[in-house]
């Protein structure tokens, strides 16, 4: 496993853009998140988030993130898309590392996206391994999924998106309950910008407990050429 964290972080340092900006653009963006958290209480994270093209159909996306709960994640999600009038469609591999102090996770799955100008959508299956020293578990099958609507296309240098999804950047774990996100990014000059968003995971939905699960806000510094 430690090889396999070493080989991801190298590959998020080969990368630069940003998992929660999508754009044509190459860039890199530094983000902060505060929080609560029902099982770990009240927590803070610090993240590095990519964007690569490779050439003009490949593309990678990669990211890396620590988080006080003694949480460190590592992501890489290389993609080919093809673009059409309507929007792009690819098909991507999700890599996903967590180390915590008791237990490790690994999760490698496909997928496919689909990007238009008003909605967003990826759609696949993952493999999970994770324990420690009590034994190891694995989850041969299980689904991510993740729909974004998107608004202020027609404002140049805003953006503002809301997302429902079981596989947030950093998180793709064996969540049954989606993530509620509003986030965004506004750029004052071209190659400079800000993101900003907030985020909810209730813990029960359809009759069961409403209590949340997480909550939190992030905001972060973007860089794109």
């Amino acid at each position: 496993m430690k090889g396999l964290h070493i080989t991801l972080f190298t590959i998020l340092l080969l990368a630069s853009g940003s998992l929660t900006l999508k754009a044509q653009d190459n860039g890199l963006m530094v983000g902060v998140r505060a929080g609560h958290n029902a099982a770990f209480g009240g927590f803070a994270a610090v993240s590095v988030e990519a964007h690569q093209n490779i050439c003009s159909d490949f593309f990678i996306d990669a990211g890396l993130q620590y988080n006080t709960i003694g949480k460190t994640t590592v992501e890489a999600v290389p993609a080919y898309g093809r673009p059409f009038d309507w929007g792009e469609l690819s098909v991507e591999s999700v890599l996903s590392y967590t180390r915590m102090t008791s237990v490790n996770s690994f999760a490698a799955g496909v997928g496919v996206a689909v990007d238009s100008r008003r909605i967003s959508g990826r759609l696949g299956y993952y493999y999970r391994h994770f324990g420690g020293q009590g034994g190891w578990i694995n989850e041969p099958f299980n689904v991510y999924y993740e729909l974004s609507i998107h608004f202020l296309k027609k404002i140049e240098d805003w953006n503002l998106d809301f997302v429902i999804t079981n596989c947030e950047a950093f998180e793709l774990e064996r969540h049954f309950q989606p993530s509620f996100i509003a986030e965004g990014s506004y750029f004052p000059i071209s190659k400079f910008g800000i993101s900003f968003g907030i985020g909810c995971k209730p813990s029960g939905m359809f009759n069961m407990s409403a209590d949340y699960y997480q909550t939190y806000i992030k905001t972060g510094v973007c860089y794109r050429w």
